[in-house]
């Protein structure tokens, strides 16, 4: 089976997630900032918001830290498995339907929600795509491990022992070298 080589065009789908999740994140910050200063109650929506999104984009970063510092029994460990769930379709589909239409609420009031919003759509549609990439990598891992060049079944096996050891299969198989001749014979 032979594949294309696209590695190029998904690492640039990976850095393209990661760099407008984290414009997406400090442009939230921003308008978040600017409203509550301002006296909006958008303004603390924003910031909510925006902490979340710089959570959810700071895991890729956290990750090593994480994987280095805690030990693999521990419930930390189990509690990150969970953040790490929230990964591609999850983060696209939060940022898309959860986030992204109150910015667009009260567009007269709240200029920059409209643009703020948009960068949530256009994050949640890469991480959406960000999916296809990674289900394509499992399935060329799962192809790599079950990969076998044997053309036969697995009765290699029984045959081999019988080879090593002749008295294994007592019932069965050669066990004299009477019985060898006998079918060389034939």
């Amino acid at each position: 089976m032979e594949y294309r080589n696209t590695d190029c065009g998904c690492r640039c789908l990976v850095g393209a997630c990661r760099f407008f999740g984290i414009v997406t994140a400090l442009f939230l910050w921003g308008v978040g900032v600017e409203y509550l200063y301002n006296g909006t109650i958008f303004g603390t929506y924003f910031l909510i918001i925006a902490v979340i999104t710089s959570f959810l984009e700071a895991v890729f970063l956290l990750n090593h830290v994480v994987e280095v510092c805690v030990s693999r029994t521990s419930v930390i460990l189990r509690i990150w498995d969970g953040v790490q769930w929230i990964d591609d379709w999850k983060k696209g589909g939060l940022y898309f339907v959860g986030f992204a239409p109150a910015c667009f609420v009260h567009p007269a009031e709240i200029e920059l929600g409209v643009p703020a919003g948009c960068l949530l759509i256009v994050t949640g549609v890469l991480y959406m795509l960000k999916t296809f990439k990674t289900k394509r990598d499992e399935e060329d891992t799962s192809i790599e491990e079950n990969a076998t060049y044997d053309r036969f079944d697995d009765g290699h096996e029984d045959i081999e022992e019988d080879v090593i050891n002749p008295t294994h299969n007592p019932g069965g198989g050669m066990t004299s070298l009477a019985d060898q001749n006998e079918i060389l014979d034939l």
